[in-house]
């Protein structure tokens, strides 16, 4: 069991590794404006893989939040919650001061969520067994 933990994590590293390097070269490609098959074939592959990532990682937490006593989950729980109300609620308000006429609360509300999801369980991606909050 313990070979497969490190194995999960060590994959888990990996894949975030492989992904930073790739998110880098895309904003490379897109900014220099590169167009080129090979670019073009490199930026869809890119969005299949970003696609993919947004799947992998919330899975890959539910499994790995298996590992934690319900009260360590509950605490998380409630630091998402709170967080995304921030978020949320900090993004409308910048908005409103900064563009009042175009605001996109969908937006707003995604982007807290991707935030404070990140914030509460990033560290499960990694966990090798029970940890403290």
């Amino acid at each position: 069991m313990n070979m497969k933990k490190n194995t999960s994590v060590l994959l888990a590293k990996v894949i975030y590794s492989l992904f930073i390097m790739a998110t880098i070269i895309a904003l490379i490609v897109v900014y220099k404006n590169i167009e080129n098959p090979v670019s073009t074939n490199f930026l869809l592959g890119y969005v299949l893989f970003a696609v993919l990532m947004v799947i992998y990682i919330p899975i890959i937490t539910i499994v790995n939040a298996r590992n934690f006593t319900w009260n360590q989950i509950r605490k998380r729980i409630v630091k998402f919650t709170s967080l995304l109300i921030l978020f949320t609620a900090v993004n409308y308000c910048f908005d409103y001061i900064v563009r009042p006429t175009e605001i996109d609360l969908l937006k707003n509300a995604s982007t807290g969520l991707g935030v404070s999801f990140g914030i509460a369980f990033f560290d499960i991606v990694f966990s090798k067994n029970k940890t403290t909050v």
